[in-house]
């Protein structure tokens, strides 16, 4: 590709795993000739991080790290490029007032995310973390899952991710129910999907999984209330917002073992300290 160098600007690179499975994004900067700045802590940067590390940069290659508007004014930053799928951590509105682009890349981590939450389908279904556990603890349980084909399993939210988990699900023949307030009746049918309301899709789901994104309309989408409708000994994944879950209402529900498991990659402040772990 050719690479047209447009003057000496700073790029902090604030989201931590940027370039850690290969270099090829790192050497299409490197080759512009501009100054890259490292988030310096190898983690993901809390809100008091934020205004000491972006005080000299014109622009960021942001992760799920807050930027609150009233230190984005105090900054010169003119460019925040999102790596991954969603806006909610910027505050859009204010970034237009000040002049600020703002582009995300939301095909990136798609099929991974969506590969992940697969893998966590079975897991959750065929007990393998406890499974290995119980060996390397010296114990022999033999716990029984289920087959996926067995199961019911609800996706909420078809959008990029929540279509390629129902596509990955195809081979394992579950029945799908699924969830979304603007519903793809095309795509639905392609793959003979029922769709659910909230109450319904967790009621009778085995496993619900949630692909949504963070805002206001989705704080806490599993509260005490959604989950004491789940069937006892079900499960639920959450790849997208840490925020779309009450924690202490599904450790309590864990707990009481009303559910029987959780896999989750994102929770409300990270890195995660809580009864969870």
């Amino acid at each position: 590709c050719q690479i047209i160098i447009m003057g000496k600007y700073k790029i902090l690179i604030a989201t931590h795993p940027f370039a850690k499975t290969g270099r090829k994004t790192l050497e299409l900067l490197e080759a512009t000739g501009w100054d890259l700045k490292f988030n310096p802590f190898g983690r993901r940067l809390k809100l008091g991080d934020i205004e000491e590390i972006i005080d000299d940069v014109d622009a960021i290659i942001a992760g799920t790290e807050p930027y609150p508007a009233e230190i984005l004014k105090k900054s010169k930053v003119k460019v925040i490029s999102r790596v991954g799928i969603g806006l909610d951590n910027v505050p859009l509105k204010e970034c237009k007032e000040l002049g600020m682009q703002v582009t995300y890349t939301p095909d990136a981590p798609s099929q991974g995310v969506a590969e992940l939450t697969v893998g966590n389908i079975i897991n959750l279904a065929r007990h393998v973390l406890p499974s290995d556990r119980s060996v390397r603890e010296g114990a022999w349980n033999r716990l029984m899952g289920l087959l996926v084909s067995d199961m019911t399993i609800g996706i909420v939210g078809v959008g990029r991710i929540g279509k390629i988990v129902i596509e990955l699900l195809q081979s394992f023949k579950p029945n799908l129910l699924v969830c979304d307030i603007d519903q793809d009746l095309e795509f639905g049918k392609r793959y003979n999907l029922k769709w659910c309301d909230k109450e319904e899709i967790f009621e009778r789901s085995d496993i619900v999984s949630l692909h949504i994104p963070g805002s206001a309309r989705n704080h806490q989408y599993l509260d005490r209330s959604t989950i004491s409708k789940m069937k006892t000994g079900a499960a639920v994944i959450n790849t997208s917002r840490g925020m779309v879950v009450d924690e202490k209402a599904l450790y309590d529900a864990l707990v009481q073992k009303h559910l029987s498991g959780a896999a989750l990659d994102v929770f409300v402040h990270e890195p995660y300290e809580g009864p969870l772990q």
